[in-house]
Order: structure tokens, then sequence, then C-alpha cells
């Protein structure tokens, strides 16, 4: 397996048991540690560019974003987590539309 994958599937492990630990009192503090939104009302929601940002800064974690949201899809069918692909507004008549980001269920 690819070690950036695997580290991946290893932020996301994490996320995932933290995520599960929160409630709506310990939910800020959850977001302060990793500096990213736990959204929705089990707080399990996140967004892959927050999870880059988060990784980049806090893991030293180096890849571009593309070569990123090339493993999102990967990671999450190893770990059964849902991933909705998010585009920009722009043009969208145009079915080929670039991943900008991905909206990922953690459990």
């Amino acid at each position: 397996m690819d070690n950036n994958l695997e580290f991946l599937i290893n932020t996301l492990s994490e996320l995932r048991y933290a995520s599960m630990q929160a409630n709506e009192y310990t939910i800020r503090e959850l977001m302060h540690k990793y500096n990213m939104l736990f959204l929705g009302s089990k707080f399990n929601s996140i967004y892959s560019n927050e999870l880059l940002h988060y990784m980049k800064s806090n893991r030293n974690f180096n890849l571009s974003d593309d070569e990123f949201l090339k493993l999102i899809p990967k990671a999450c069918k190893i770990l059964n987590m849902k991933y909705t692909a998010m585009t920009e507004l722009a043009n969208l008549s145009n079915l080929n539309r670039k991943v900008s980001c991905y909206n990922i269920i953690l459990w």
C-alpha cells in the first residue's frame, strides 16, 4: 500500500474515533484540536480541503491537492466511509467538471 494512502487511512481512522466521542459539549475542543469543522447532527462530516490543510500543517504531509483528491475515494472505500464529490458551481453545463473537494462521512 502507498505510504500516503496508509497515512491518510490512519488519519481518517483517528478522526472517525474522535468524532464518535464528540458531543455538543466537546465539539468545539475537537474542532480546535484538528482545526477543521465537524459537521452534521452527529459531528461526523468533514471536508477534504480542511483535512489536507490539517495534515500539511500538523502531520508534515506533503502532497499536492490533485494527488490528495485521488487518494480520498481509495481511502474511503477501504474504511467504508461515504464520500461525495464537490465541484465548483461555474460552468454547470460541463459534465466533466473537476472535483474540487470531497465531503467525507466518517461513520
